[in-house]
């Protein structure tokens, strides 16, 4: 049962919160995590109907936009940055080269502005 309460709270803490750092690793497989979930959603709201269906839709995708948002600004404090260049994802062709760039530059080593180095914790 503690081992459960573990679990959720680093889910909670990796999607739902703007504070502390993520490295690489974490970083990908969160963004793998929400591609499956969101392509799951997707491929059930458009091959079913109902008000139900669709309020259900939209309430995961919001959760998924703000979960995508805190890798992002997380990962960005790993490379000591600030949150706002999050922001450059939304210029196209920027975001994907600033995505690839996410994905590959190691992050500051030992302590930064935003917290402990993720990799000696």
């Amino acid at each position: 049962m503690k081992l459960l309460e573990e679990f959720k709270l680093d889910i909670t803490r990796m999607f739902f919160s703007l504070e502390g750092r993520l490295n690489r690793k974490p970083y990908f497989f969160g963004n793998l995590a929400i591609g499956i979930i969101s392509s799951i959603i997707t491929f059930i709201t458009s091959h079913s109907s109902g008000i139900l269906i669709s309020i259900l839709g939209f309430i995961v995708g919001v959760a998924i936009i703000i979960g995508g948002v805190s890798l992002v600004v997380k990962r960005l404090h790993d490379l000591d940055k600030g949150g706002l260049f999050a922001l450059l994802m939304l210029i196209p062709i920027v975001d994907f080269f600033f995505g690839l760039y996410l994905l590959f530059a190691k992050g500051t080593e030992g302590v930064n502005r935003f917290g402990e180095d993720p990799l000696q914790i």
